[in-house]
This record gives structure tokens, sequence and C-alpha cells, in this order.
């Protein structure tokens, strides 16, 4: 069992304390030297326990189903507690071999009433936010980013970035913006990432845990309709931590969660936000990149970055305008992602092959430099066997992967090493 001693308030009620205790033969899954916590830009000790659990239930509770473990709390929202037995459910759709056995006991339940209308959109910037939020902008939303999510604490550069990056876009109301931040990927280790065979936060716990922390502030701002872009389509049906049967689930008081742009491909996305841009006369520059070695908005050379980019040109734009700086190898870059040592996964398949689909429904592209030579790149990835490609030593290729995982996170310093090499 874990059980929650007491929720406590720090730095004048903007920051909030979990403290618990964990039994010993579930200790090696969560690290003794992090005590889990939310900060908010503004005082929130006047939010009802109830509400002020959620958060911390939020990303512990999916840990105790994995493992098999009892949740012990005072007190919790009824109608957060109610949901819980369908997202659990939900994920053991996926997940059949596992036995899901652990409970949230709690010993009071509370009915709670948001007073207010307002809505907020979980915002990072990048492409799925961006969009939901030009789909929204007449609601006015409040606009809230978590810090430890995409970006580590430790890495206040970036983050001090990304906080820059959002007061310059003119699109962004500045008095709707709110930061939150959370160690909701450290107070756990890496026992925790071998429970689907790594990939914990994308596969299990990011809808959960971004959605679950906004609890205690929209209790405070009266937030009554959460939006959080979509990630995907119906298209593709696979264990994912965020998708509308997952988020849509996550419910406490009167509130309620909208999984936004469902039925959009990210290049019908990519298309919203170039008609939105044009139409508005307003420059936009995303933010789909978190590397390290970022200089600017995006790093431009990683996949994610070369799809989007590559979504703008099929879509006629130059991908320059929308916060990238296009590299002069870009088919040179995105062809490496199709090599025998490719790490093609089901969902980067279905990211490419909507790209794929893409290019054979342009009728025009922009074009970088000449445009016969890009026209034949284009031709030569619409003819690319992707299926086959993701089939290419898949099993050893995800054997590798693991290995690599528990070796960088047994022998930390290993891990420094390999960067300092690497970069």
């Amino acid at each position: 069992m874990i059980k929650l001693q007491k929720i406590t308030y720090a730095e004048d009620g903007n920051r909030i304390n979990y403290e618990y205790s964990v039994e010993q033969h579930i200790q090696k899954f969560f690290d003794n030297g992090q005590l889990y916590y939310v900060k908010y830009g503004v005082d929130v000790s006047e939010v009802p326990d109830s509400i002020a659990v959620i958060p911390f239930l939020s990303n512990i509770m999916p840990i105790a189903w994995f493992v098999g473990f009892d949740v012990h709390v005072q007190e919790v929202d009824e109608t957060f507690y109610n949901s819980l037995s369908s997202l659990k459910e939900e994920f053991n759709k996926y997940h059949p071999d596992k036995k899901f056995k652990g409970n949230l006991q709690a010993e009071k339940l509370v009915q709670n009433t948001i007073e207010g209308e307002e809505n907020c959109l979980l915002f990072s910037g990048g492409l799925d936010s961006f969009e939901s939020y030009t789909r929204n902008y007449d609601l006015d939303p409040y606009l809230v980013s978590i810090h430890g999510a995409d970006v580590e604490i430790t890495d206040t550069k970036r983050w001090e970035d990304f906080v820059r990056y959002n007061s310059e876009e003119k699109i962004v109301n500045n008095d709707k913006l709110f930061y939150i931040e959370s160690n909701l990927r450290d107070f756990y280790t890496y026992q925790v990432e071998l429970l689907v065979d790594i990939g914990w936060w994308g596969k299990i716990q990011h809808g959960m845990a971004l959605l679950g922390v906004i609890a205690p502030l929209g209790y405070h701002l009266g937030i009554h309709k959460i939006f959080i872009g979509s990630s995907n389509t119906e298209e593709i049906d696979f264990g994912w931590g965020s998708s509308p049967n997952i988020d849509e689930k996550m419910k406490w008081a009167n509130s309620m969660v909208v999984h936004d742009g469902y039925h959009l491909r990210r290049t019908d996305k990519i298309d919203n936000i170039v008609s939105y841009s044009q139409q508005n006369d307003i420059h936009i520059n995303l933010r789909v990149c978190y590397s390290e070695h970022r200089d600017g908005y995006n790093c431009n050379v990683c996949a994610k970055c070369q799809r989007t980019m590559f979504g703008f040109i099929l879509s006629g734009a130059n991908p320059n305008n929308f916060g990238f700086r296009v590299p002069d190898n870009l088919y040179e870059l995105i062809f490496r992602n199709f090599g025998p040592n490719s790490s093609m996964t089901e969902g980067l398949k279905y990211e490419w092959k909507c790209l794929q689909k893409k290019a054979i429904e342009s009728t025009d592209f922009f074009v970088l430099q000449d445009k016969n030579i890009e026209q034949k790149e284009i031709e030569k990835f619409m003819t690319l066997d992707l299926d086959q490609i993701i089939n290419q030593k898949s099993g050893s290729r995800k054997t590798k992967q693991k290995l690599r995982f528990i070796i960088r996170n047994k022998f930390p310093w290993l891990r420094e090493l390999y960067r300092k090499i690497r970069y």
C-alpha cells in the first residue's frame, strides 16, 4: 500500500506537497529523495483537499494498477473517484496480460462544484495545441503549460525560452497564460518504465498526469471545460496515454475534458494552421521539438521536425514562416529514417503514411531550391513500403532499446559519459 499522510502548502500557498509512505516491497518503484509536488503561479491553499489530492492520484493510480497495490487517502472528489474505474478498465483493454489489482481506498467521498464557466487548453506550443487554440480562440481559454512534462525541471534555459516564446506570440493572450511546475516524471524510478517495456510516459501516464495537475488551478479559476489537443486519430488503435477514451473519462466535480481534434490528421492540422495564418494575417511559430541542442524554436533536424516541415511543404507553405529553419539537406534527412537501422514504430509509421497520402493528394508543393529535383524526391517518398520497413529486425531492435535503457538508468554516470561523447 501507499498511504498519503498529508497534503501541505508552501511558497505562499503556490506549492502543494504530498507526503506519502510506501511499503517496502514496492519501494523500488519510487525515488526516496523525491517528495511529489505541484507548484502553481497562484495561491491554491483554499482548494478543498478532495480536489487538491487529484494531481497526486492521477500519477500514482496507473502505477498502482500495473503493479497491484492499493492507495489510501483521507478524502477525494466523488466524481473523480468514480471515474477511476472507467480509466482502469480502459488501460486494461490494451494490456490484457497485466493483472490490474490496485484500488483507491478513500475514507471520505466529497461532492464538489466548480463555480465558473471558464475554459482552458493544455498548451505546449506545438502543432496539436496551437491548432486547437486557433479553433477555440473565441472561447478565450486559459493556456496552461507544465514544466516537468516535456522540459525537465532542471532545464531552466529551455523553459525560460519556452516562456519567452509564448510572450512573443501575437495570437496568445498573455493575461490567460498559466504555468505549472511538477516533478511528475521524476518521483518514480526506471522500474516503472519497465512495466510496459519502456515508454511509460507516452503509453500510460501523460494524459491523466497533465489533466490531473490542472484540477486545483481549475477549481481556483472556475474552469469548467479543459481542452487537450489530440495526438492521433481513430485511424489507429493502440495503447496510448492520451485518447478520447482516456482523457474524456478524467472528471472531477462538474468539470469536463475535451480531447480536441481527434478527427484531424497532423497533415490536416498543418492545413488549418496555414489557412488560419493567411486568413488572419498573423505569424505563428510552432515549437514541435524539445531537443537540448535546439537553437531557436526547433532543432530542425530531428524526425519530428522533419515530418512537420515536410507537411508544410506539401501544404504549399514555407516552413521557415512557422518557426523552422529548413536545412539544405532536408530530403536526405527524411530518407535516413527508412534505412536498415531505423527505429520505426506503429505510431511513427502512421505519421509517415499520413504524409504519403498528403503527397499523393497535393496538387502543388512549396519549392525550397529546385522544383524538378524535389519533385523526384517526393515521388520517391510516395513509393516507400513502410510496412516492410517497420518489420525489419523489430524484435531485436526492441530488445536492444530496452537493454540500453536499463544500463543508462542503472549506471547514470555511463549516461552522462555517452552524452558527452555523442555531443
